[in-house]
């Protein structure tokens, strides 16, 4: 089978007419999205242009070490994106969601590669790099889904946590409520795409893979795994920045604390 037909620039042009229309309508109805609209097209389109220039000289690159600075620095990038998203900043989120990224979504990503994909090297950048984009975007999504959610939770709840806390319960006891909605606010996203697979849509790896000349059960195999680990990072990572969230979240009396909450004693 012949790989995937390339697209010419001028055809690729096209395609932004698709914008164009998004930005008319989002103008006639006053919705106030085109600043947002362009800055997005226009960030999505050089990111991605930067990005497949640096591919092809990073798809030649076999030291390990170095596959695992651009990891890192995948990471970095990621936190930066929960936090601007979230609006959430305090003392320790960096070192928060840095653990729980590197652990839940970087365990994960390790355990496909060694035990699922089996290629060799581990390292090889056209399986390594791929597969940590998609295992640390999710994971991003999930992890600023969980710490938004958990921390308006807690904060619209905190009169009630204190009455519990008043009455014997611990920080972990008190806020299992907005744990629960929290984490079921970070795997939804995935679960809800899990269901509608191969009946509403073709994911966009499978499409990938057939597009560029891989047969239909290959390709579906590749899917199958690849949601495999996007649930497991997703729930890893949510679950550790849940489980820490509380040393941050609540002072050694297991009150909510004031000063991330924004609030003043007594309010």
């Amino acid at each position: 089978m012949q790989g995937a037909i390339d697209i010419p620039i001028w055809r690729l042009g096209l395609a932004y007419i698709l914008f164009l229309i998004i930005f008319i309508l989002a103008r006639w109805k006053s919705l106030r999205l085109g600043k947002d609209l362009v800055h997005s097209v226009v960030r999505m389109s050089l990111q991605l242009s930067i990005m497949g220039f640096f591919l092809s000289y990073i798809f030649k690159i076999h030291l390990w070490y170095v596959i695992i600075l651009i990891f890192l620095v995948m990471i970095f990038f990621a936190i930066r994106v929960i936090v601007k998203r979230s609006g959430i900043a305090f003392r320790g989120i960096y070192r928060l969601l840095f653990f729980s990224i590197l652990f839940g979504g970087g365990g994960v990503l390790i355990f496909f590669i060694l035990f699922v994909v089996h290629n060799q090297p581990w390292y090889d950048p056209r399986y390594f790099i791929p597969l940590a984009g998609m295992v640390i975007g999710n994971s991003m999504n999930g992890s600023a889904l969980a710490l938004e959610r958990f921390y308006d939770d807690v904060k619209k709840r905190r009169r009630e946590i204190e009455t519990f806390i008043s009455f014997g319960a611990t920080a972990e006891e008190a806020s299992s409520d907005s744990f629960r909605k929290a984490y079921r606010s970070a795997l939804l996203p995935s679960l809800t795409s899990m269901t509608g697979m191969g009946i509403v849509f073709l994911p966009g790896m499978m499409t990938g893979q057939i597009l560029g000349g891989s047969p239909p059960m290959i390709a579906i195999k590749y899917q199958i795994a690849i949601m495999a680990a996007i649930l497991g990072s997703v729930a890893m990572t949510s679950y550790l920045i849940l489980i820490l969230e509380h040393k941050y979240f609540f002072d050694k009396y297991h009150l909510p604390d004031e000063q991330i909450f924004g609030l003043e004693k007594g309010e």
